[in-house]
């Protein structure tokens, strides 16, 4: 009966308080990475921000060939003729 008081006692003053500090620096070291991480994420947001009066294109689509484009094609030379 007295191992099992010891027991009992030995888990609530000794057991109980070391996870207790184990389980809250845990904690804090989570919290102080999460919120490194949210001013990197923020830094960089910030600085793909884009200025004022600055134009980005994504894309720019293919030139369409144009027919003069062609030396190829049905050319005919002429020759202009003045009355």
């Amino acid at each position: 009966m007295l191992k099992i008081i010891a027991i009992i006692l030995v888990m609530v003053y000794v057991v109980m308080p070391l996870l207790r500090f184990l389980l809250k620096g845990f904690v804090i070291t989570q919290a102080h990475k999460m919120m490194s991480e949210q001013e990197i994420r923020a830094k960089q947001a910030a600085s793909k921000a884009r200025k004022e009066g600055s134009i980005d294109v994504d894309y720019v689509p293919p030139k369409a060939k144009s027919k003069s484009d062609d030396i190829d094609g049905d050319y005919v030379p002429y020759e202009e003729i003045k009355d």
